[in-house]
């Protein structure tokens, strides 16, 4: 073997110049090449604006389709062949048993490539895309899984097979790494090594003895789990790389090629669509006809072009063998994050690029991949999803991963994860520790971390069961086919609501009390936040649009006024999920803050109706003019949303829980069933005829929830049996017979009576307000002194610091 070694330094000698990655790189054959091996092209028409393919629609098509299938087919077969003989010559540069110099090929082999990534990796990403194939990464995978099962055949005791193949921890904190300036899970190496070196020496089974000299001492690993593969192989240098390469330059360029297939989408529809008009065009008109079938040329021509260009993807990129490296690869990194989560506080040292190439890799699977190649044909995929889902679990509220942006693309990969109903049968078939500790971060405080998309999680959850909230989206808006992001097309999946899962979230709510005081706090302080941001945002549209200063509006300022809306709206979905499956929350008198968070609630809910439906009010002014980019702000989402947390409530709850819900509801200034009856089309009476701009009072229409496809008729009768019944109770409804006396009135509110009494200062205020100030500071108003219990004026102790003399 040491005669191929000159032709083995030539080699790697012009991998310099980025030489050797594009020899492994084969190249498409030019238009008329491709003409000639793709002759007959098809390519699926959608459902509608769905991804599910329509079948062809005659025998005609049929034929195209198995010509197109079968020229498919048969240039892979013949591009496989030129594969397996790159394949083969990477296998020769690899080779491991020819040193010279102390030096093997492998080895110069991987100086290489390791300096080459290194300096790119200095540079950004853009230059490694167009200068670092593809087919390089798929070429690498290939021949390590060769050398790593020969490496195992010949000691099958230490080392696992490929299959099994995963990188130890000891790997990512030896001095001889040459990527040493990639970013840890836990920030830098050299900090790391300053605050974990002493546990690193643990793991090891190292003692530093009083010469400051490490000696072993297998006793101090005992807390480690033991080594379960012998680190410091060449073998895992490679896999390193690969895994790197993958996350530097592969991902994008799959997603550069995934974007032809979009295109390719667009004109077949277009051409489907000009076939159409071209079917009922009048015959008294020429011009429309000619310009018709010039138009059906034009796409036709192009839709041949990219079919051609598809057949070379689907045979070269998106094939079975692709496929199987990127799963593989996906397994790697799976295993070696899972395994690495054992170790503890030394899992920082796992780089940050593994964690993104988990989480790459699953979308490429799921959405590069699929459908052209079924994702579900992966031999044990099945596994693979539950590992996914585990992965994501456990780690997008991980402290030891201190990037809050890494943490938050976690989050987000969660939150696309849970929208498919196979990764949420995934998720809910784990054990139930894994599902508790999931919904327990979920619902922790929000601080350090995306609110918005953990509860979007708790949203996608419950989307299915709540009062008209079984729409994939709203009727009038039709999604982009192509969507920009792996969040906007998870969120248009059709509802699968995880009645497993709202029965975990339910069972913590009622058993860690506390847990569920601090979430609702929390999340009607965000919705408050978030609905005067919103009020806010509309009076200075409005403001602008009365001044005709229409054309002047910043884009920026719409998008946050709308997203705005849509995160209060996704608040109240999560309130709603709370009273429909745990409503003891608010309405369980022995829970210390229920009182207090039912009438926080019920103001909010008062306080949502007030503004939305007002007719002269800001809300219906701007919707009234259509703005472009604010087609999300509607009626529809927030009154649904608060009408069905008010009939879970007022309709639902047993006969002693609805006398204090109606008792809270009734008595709340803000309240007027004027507002419930404008859901079903009856207009508020104006507080000004001329507040209304004129012109525009024919035009508007008015919102009814028995004109919205989104609701059913039993909700429609829902929502009038809740009407008359407040009607019914509001009649009879008698205040305080007498006022209540000014030294009687609690000094911090001045809206409701003194009825408790702090200890040990015995200082009063309303129960109200004492409620509120015990979730936060627990100390008196007025003397500062730690409240150690709280009384009614009868003597009854109410509430209790348990932290108190802690």
């Amino acid at each position: 073997m040491c005669g191929w070694f000159p032709f083995v330094s030539l080699t790697l000698a012009t991998f310099d110049k980025i030489k050797f990655p594009v020899l492994m790189h084969v190249k498409p054959p030019d238009d008329a090449g491709l003409e000639e091996l793709i002759p007959s092209v098809w390519w699926a028409t959608l459902e509608n604006d769905k991804e599910n393919p329509l079948p062809p629609s005659d025998e005609e098509e049929r034929e195209l389709q198995r010509r197109y299938n079968k020229s498919c087919q048969d240039l892979r077969v013949k591009v496989e062949e030129l594969e397996d003989i790159q394949i083969e010559i990477l296998k020769v540069l690899l080779t491991h048993s020819d040193p010279l110099d102390k030096k093997t090929s492998r080895m110069i082999f991987l100086e290489k490539l390791k300096t080459y990534l290194k300096n790119n990796n200095r540079l950004g990403k853009l230059q490694q895309v167009t200068t670092c194939p593809l087919s390089f990464f798929h070429r690498l995978v290939q021949a390590l899984r060769f050398y790593w099962d020969d490496f195992q055949s010949a000691d099958p005791s230490r080392f696992v097979s490929s299959q099994d193949a995963f990188i130890p921890i000891h790997e990512f904190w030896v001095d001889s790494r040459e990527l040493s300036e990639v970013q840890r899970c836990g920030g830098l190496v050299s900090h790391l090594n300053k605050v974990l070196g002493g546990e690193v020496n643990k793991c090891q089974g190292l003692q530093i003895d009083k010469d400051g000299k490490p000696v072993r001492n297998p006793e101090v690993s005992k807390d480690y789990p033991p080594m379960e593969m012998p680190s410091g192989n060449s073998l895992m240098e490679l896999l390193d790389v690969i895994v790197l390469l993958y996350n530097l330059s592969s991902h994008d360029q799959l997603f550069k090629m995934f974007s032809l297939r979009d295109n390719l989408k667009e004109f077949v529809t277009a051409l489907r669509d000009t076939e159409m008009k071209l079917d009922v065009c009048p015959s008294d008109r020429p011009d429309m006809k000619a310009e018709l079938e010039r138009a059906m040329g034009v796409f036709q021509e192009k839709y041949e072009d990219l079919a051609r260009q598809m057949a070379w993807l689907i045979s070269v990129v998106f094939s079975t063998r692709k496929q199987e490296d990127l799963a593989w690869l996906l397994g790697v990194t799976l295993r070696t994050m899972e395994k690495a989560s054992n170790y503890g506080q030394l899992f920082q040292y796992i780089p940050e690029f593994y964690v993104e190439t988990v989480l790459q890799s699953m979308y490429a699977l799921h959405c590069y991949f699929n459908p052209i190649i079924n994702v579900e044909e992966i031999r044990g995929y099945d596994e693979l999803r539950r590992k996914s889902g585990i992965f994501l679990i456990r780690h997008f509220a991980d402290a030891r991963i201190i990037d809050a942006e890494m943490r938050e693309n976690i989050v987000q990969a969660l939150a696309c994860f849970i929208c498919y109903p196979k990764p949420l049968k995934a998720l809910e078939s784990l054990p139930q520790e894994i599902k508790e500790n999931m919904i327990r971060n979920l619902i922790a405080p929000y601080e350090g971390r995306s609110w918005a998309q953990t509860n979007w999680i708790l949203v996608r959850i419950w989307k299915g069961c709540g009062f008209g909230f079984r729409y994939t989206h709203l009727s009038h808006l039709v999604p982009s086919k192509v969507q920009p992001t792996e969040f906007g097309a998870a969120s248009l999946q059709k509802p699968c609501p995880s009645l497993e899962l709202q029965d975990v979230f339910r069972g913590l709510l009622l058993r860690d009390k506390e847990a569920a005081t601090r979430f609702l706090d929390t999340l009607i302080n965000q919705l408050n936040w978030s609905f005067s941001e919103f009020i806010g945002l509309m009076q200075q549209i409005q403001q602008r649009v009365s001044r005709t200063e229409l054309r002047i509006l910043e884009a920026r300022t719409l998008k946050i006024c709308a997203t705005c809306f849509e995160i209060a709206v996704c608040l109240m979905r999560v309130l709603e999920m709370v009273v429909c499956v745990a409503p003891e929350t608010v309405l369980d008198v022995s829970r210390e803050s229920s009182e207090l968070l039912l009438g926080r609630l019920i103001q909010l809910l008062c306080h949502v109706l007030n503004r939305v439906t007002t007719k002269s009010g800001v809300f219906c002014s701007v919707i009234s003019h259509s703005i472009q980019g604010l087609e999300v702000v509607l009626h529809y989402p927030i009154m649904a949303v608060t009408v069905g947390i008010l009939i879970q409530l007022v309709m639902k709850s047993s006969e002693k829980s609805q006398r204090k819900v109606l008792s809270c509801l009734l008595s709340d200034p803000a309240f007027q069933i004027s507002t419930l009856e404008f859901t079903l089309g009856v207009p508020l009476p104006q507080a000004s005829p001329s507040s209304v701009p004129k012109g525009r009072k024919d035009k508007e229409k008015t919102f009814n929830f028995q004109t919205c496809d989104e609701v059913s008729k039993e909700e429609v009768q829902a929502v009038r049996n809740l009407i008359s019944f407040l009607k019914e109770k509001q009649a009879s409804f008698q205040e305080a017979s007498e006022v209540i006396k000014e030294e009687d009135l609690c000094t911090i509110c001045y809206a409701n009576s003194l009825s408790a009494v702090f200890k040990p200062c015995g200082h009063k205020s309303c129960r109200t307000c004492i409620s509120h100030q015990m979730m936060k500071k627990k100390e008196c108003f007025f003397c500062k002194t730690i409240v150690t219990a709280v009384d009614d004026l009868q003597g009854h102790q109410i509430l209790t610091n348990n932290t108190a003399g802690t």
